[in-house]
């Protein structure tokens, strides 16, 4: 077994957010967690929560791997707030991910989640970018980051199949009715890839939104995400079986 210890003085904020998650959330026979990409700075070391949710199915089966990123920054925790209360969410309904193995980093610069605003961002740090896309690598269908930022209006871009699109229209013509519960991107800004392509989506959520209500909404938005790219999946295994 692989341990990384990190320095006591420096994970207190990373121990307050985990433990946060874990004493709402108690992890299923589905979920895993560990301390993984262990990075050096000014000397110490960090590394960033990992956790691995396994869908139920059959073990030999081909699964489809999705990676769920969470940025946070030197002066917000909004992304990973979103993706924690999203692994909440899955840990009591782990069917949502249907056959997936999905690879979830909630906290994508553990640094930054130490030292707040005496941290680089991702943007200023090369190590942090080298690490996403070692963590990026292992989701080999489909990829969802999420980011804060100084916007007004929740919003999607990215590249998706056009089965998974024509349902998020859909979706967003539903959502609605469902007030107080789930929060719709103002603006979907997608390119279409080929049903076999690795899909990848970035949702930005604006960064001053502070209201709990607000961050659960955007995470029973990625449930509704996840539940569409699991029919959509479903679907095409029963067609290739009929249509070999």
């Amino acid at each position: 077994m692989h341990i990384t210890t990190l320095h006591p003085d420096l994970r207190k904020n990373l121990r307050n957010l985990v433990q946060g998650y874990v004493e709402h959330c108690e992890f299923s026979e589905h979920l895993t967690g560990r301390i993984d990409f262990p990075l050096y700075y000014l000397g110490f070391k960090y590394g960033a929560p990992v956790f691995t949710h396994v869908g139920p199915g059959h073990e030999r089966e081909d699964r489809p791997v999705v990676g769920l990123i969470g940025w946070n920054t030197p002066t917000s925790q909004l992304a990973s707030q979103v993706l924690l209360q999203f692994i909440e969410i899955l840990t009591q309904h782990p069917k949502v991910a249907g056959n997936a193995i999905l690879r979830l980093l909630p906290v994508a610069n553990p640094v930054a989640l130490e030292l707040d605003e005496d941290a680089p961002s991702h943007e200023e740090w090369d190590l942090l970018g080298h690490l996403a896309g070692q963590f990026k690598n292992q989701a080999s269908h489909g990829l969802i980051e999420i980011e804060s930022a100084d916007v007004k209006e929740f919003s999607l871009s990215g590249e998706i199949p056009p089965a998974i699109y024509q349902a998020l229209e859909t979706v967003s013509v539903i959502i609605p009715a469902i007030r107080g519960r789930i929060a719709v991107p103002t603006a979907i800004n997608v390119t279409p890839v080929e049903p076999d392509e690795r899909w990848q989506l970035r949702l930005t959520v604006p960064s001053d939104w502070s209201d709990p209500r607000s961050i659960h909404a955007v995470a029973r938005f990625l449930v509704r995400l996840l539940q569409t790219q699991t029919r959509i999946t479903r679907r095409a295994r029963t067609l290739a079986r009929i249509f070999p």
